[in-house]
């Protein structure tokens, strides 16, 4: 009998061993397995729409290259993924990581805001709002859709015009052309008509004056003005041929790159120069 109590009180501890065993490996293994608080969200709340709710404290923690936060019309942004991209020198991006930069943005340079365009690449870099901000459920107001949708309509004689550019109208191919002033050759462009589509654009000649832009340094005074004709066709490039009437209205085209305000002005000639190779026809198959 005794025996028999014995063998049970050991089998009974055996089991209480095992199950003791059992329970703190699922402790461990569910704790293991938790994301470690990295402190990005540390003590944050959400809003009614679901949104984190940051302070301005924990924006200041992200203040350098390598964790960019800026408030902007009570809205948080993480732009470190963007800076590589932006036009201007690091220094000038990095100087509000970390800040309220409302300002920054409200004014570029001379009074001058970002664009629509900006504005509506700016959102996709939300990651909550501000804590006590009248605007916490707003944002920067990017450009309207109905924008994009009738951006080849720039007033009543833009339609007569691409009417004229409609597919069908234009052999595929290859084409020149050139904006002339006084003689001088300014602009000269090269580009292909695939299925009414813009291809392969690129430039042949750039002048002003004495100044060649196509051998201009980056570290150049009007290098900003070079970037601003490169981007003509970085968003042109594969578009509708109407596409080119955006030009009449270059702030949905370009960027107003470190102060330079002449896009207007050059979005002209790149279209003379569009028309002026539509109207030669085509230069190669």
């Amino acid at each position: 009998m005794n025996s028999n109590r014995i063998a049970y009180t050991g089998f009974v501890a055996f089991v209480s061993v095992v199950l003791t065993l059992l329970v703190v490996n699922m402790v461990q293994s569910r704790t293991e397995s938790q994301p470690a608080d990295d402190g990005v969200n540390a003590d944050s709340d959400t809003n009614g729409d679901g949104e984190t709710v940051y302070r301005l404290d924990q924006v200041a923690e992200h203040n350098s290259a390598s964790s960019c936060w800026k408030v902007i019309e009570g809205v948080v942004y993480d732009l470190t993924e963007y800076l590589p991209n932006h036009p201007t020198e690091e220094e000038t991006f990095t100087r509000w990581c970390g800040k309220e930069a409302t300002s920054a943005w409200q004014d570029k340079g001379n009074g001058r805001p970002h664009s629509p365009r900006a504005a509506a690449r700016l959102e996709s870099y939300r990651i909550g709002v501000i804590e006590g901000s009248e605007s916490a459920s707003a944002s920067v107001e990017p450009e309207p859709a109905s924008a994009s949708a009738t951006a080849d309509t720039v007033d009543g004689r833009s339609g007569q015009m691409m009417l004229a550019l409609a597919p069908g109208n234009y052999l595929d191919g290859t084409y020149r052309g050139n904006f002339i002033d006084r003689g001088q050759i300014q602009v000269s462009l090269q580009f292909r008509l695939e299925n009414g589509h813009i291809e392969a654009m690129s430039y042949r000649h750039l002048f002003y004056g004495d100044k060649n832009y196509l051998t201009m340094d980056e570290g150049a005074e009007l290098y900003p003005v070079l970037r601003q004709y490169q981007q003509i066709t970085e968003r042109l490039e594969g578009a509708p041929l109407t596409a080119i009437f955006r030009l009449y209205q270059p702030g949905e085209v370009v960027d107003d790159i470190d102060g330079y305000s002449g896009a207007t002005l050059r979005g002209a000639k790149v279209l003379s120069a569009f028309r002026d190779g539509l109207n030669r026809g085509v230069y190669s198959w």
